[in-house]
């Protein structure tokens, strides 16, 4: 848990992150959110790498190198101020998070009644990320946008403190499972792709959370502190997910939460305003906190060995660093927030779809694991 908070520490404080590399460094709508998609992207290439050397090099080694990588490139951050050291620095940062944040989504997917763990999960990471859009305004006002790398950098060393209770190895913690059946394939490999395409929409909304706020008119101040409300409110959410899914099992209650997303992005895209802004972001938080229990919940389902589970984090990465890529060439093509939001909606709905056939999939060959 400590080493997956502090591998997605960066991802949790985005907005504000890139708001505040604006402010400080001059740079522009299009460029913070290239930023940002750099280090989505190292979080990627650490997640593959796990998922590619696990079966060879222990839990321990992977994290201890994960935790070394980041540590050294927040520490690096601290004397850059050019667009492209940022780019580059962060990527490698994002390589050293995306190991730790891979090691131990796949241990938590393993574990007995990994549902109920992924919702508490869930519910630590909402509350990280509810004192790190509280803390980052302070940070900024102390220290500038430096010391919110040095607070990150710090982030990692609880879980270097306690990396001796990492287990040694996916390797020897999945060896025990049996492969995931042929038929099982096409419908994880069908989820992992849901995934990528709801963080796209996801994070491309995320990353530019505090820009569009500005753009109605709000202040700083007010931003933070609804990005923070209602990211505590979304605490409901993943227990809300948690009692859904065992009523309607967990697809169900899937689909209706992606459709709420694409609807609250439906209206941003038709008019953005102070009311629709903070609304809309009540309800994002919540159906975004449901989606990450059920993204997880329903992959083990289908593939209890855990070995596409492993992925998990490498989708998310696609989707978290192509999101802001895409939101900001968009914005670079002189297209307005409204507009940009309604491109990405595009790709909820590609997520609704791909989650749909997995779920009509099972209703016609495997009607008690549809409804579970």
């Amino acid at each position: 848990m400590f080493a997956c908070v502090a591998a997605y520490g960066v991802y949790l404080g985005l907005p504000l992150i890139l708001g505040a590399l604006a402010d400080e460094y001059g740079f522009s709508n299009p460029q913070i959110g290239w930023i940002g998609a750099a280090e989505n992207a190292g979080m990627l290439l650490g997640s593959v790498s796990v998922s590619v050397l696990g079966r060879w090099a222990s839990y321990r080694v992977l994290a201890a190198v994960g935790i070394a990588i980041a540590l050294a490139g927040n520490g690096t951050t601290l004397g850059i101020t050019s667009f492209a050291s940022f780019c580059a620095i962060r990527l490698l940062t994002g390589v050293g998070s995306g190991i730790c944040y891979s090691a131990a989504i796949a241990a938590l997917s393993l574990t007995k009644q990994s549902a109920r763990n992924f919702s508490i999960f869930v519910v630590i990471l909402v509350i990280a990320n509810s004192l790190e859009l509280w803390l980052i305004p302070d940070v900024v006002a102390a220290w500038h946008a430096r010391g919110i790398y040095a607070v990150l950098g710090l982030l990692f060393l609880p879980p270097a403190l306690l990396i001796a209770r990492i287990p040694r190895g996916l390797a020897e913690t999945s060896a025990a499972d049996p492969a995931p059946a042929t038929s099982a394939a096409p419908l994880a490999w069908a989820c992992l792709l849901g995934v990528v395409l709801f963080c796209v929409a996801a994070s491309a909304f995320y990353a530019y959370a505090e820009r569009i706020g500005l753009s109605v008119g709000m202040t700083e101040n007010s931003i933070s502190n609804t990005l923070t409300v209602c990211n505590l409110f979304s605490l409901t959410g993943s227990m809300l997910a948690y009692a859904l899914g065992r009523r309607w099992g967990q697809h169900r209650p899937q689909l209706g939460a992606i459709i709420v997303m694409i609807g609250v992005y439906a209206v941003w895209a038709v008019s953005l305003s102070v009311p629709a802004y903070i609304s809309g972001v009540l309800i994002f938080f919540e159906v975004w906190s449901m989606a990450s229990v059920y993204q997880l919940s329903t992959l083990t389902g289908i593939d209890p060995s855990g070995r596409h589970v492993a992925l998990i984090p490498a989708a998310q990465g696609i989707g978290q660093s192509a999101g802001p890529f895409l939101a900001g060439t968009l914005l670079d093509q002189q297209l307005g927030f409204a507009q940009m939001l309604g491109v990405v909606a595009l790709f909820a709905v590609g997520s609704l779809l791909s989650y749909a056939s997995v779920y009509l999939r099972l209703r016609r060959t495997q009607p008690l694991a549809a409804s579970a």
